[in-house]
């Protein structure tokens, strides 16, 4: 059997905007959006996992997304990550809903 990426059935699209295809799971939002002043940086490692990650930094794996939005990765597929990359890890999840939240509002 051949292992299923964990991230394989988020939907995808093609963003418009940006011309860049990203998750389906949210508005387009990129780093530049989000505006934080605790975050934590760190380097990625050979066997680290974004989910693993989140659940290390923010208390819950379910939250590997909002690493992913705080470090422009828009599909978190394959070699989406490579081992020595300094990846933003925020320390309030709040601050990213919020963003996703106004872009939502703005959108409707």
């Amino acid at each position: 059997m051949v292992a299923i990426s964990r991230y394989a059935m988020l939907g995808q699209v093609d963003d418009p905007e940006s011309s860049i295809n990203r998750m389906a799971t949210f508005p387009p939002v990129e780093a530049s959006d989000i505006e934080s002043d605790n975050d934590i940086t760190i380097t990625f490692s050979d066997g680290d996992r974004l989910d693993a990650l989140a659940s290390k930094y923010l208390g819950d794996g379910r939250y590997w997304w909002a690493i992913c939005l705080m470090n422009n990765i828009h599909l978190p597929l394959g070699n989406a990550v490579l081992p020595g990359t300094t990846l933003r890890i925020p320390t309030d999840i709040s601050v990213i809903q919020n963003v996703i939240k106004q872009k939502q509002d703005d959108k409707d």
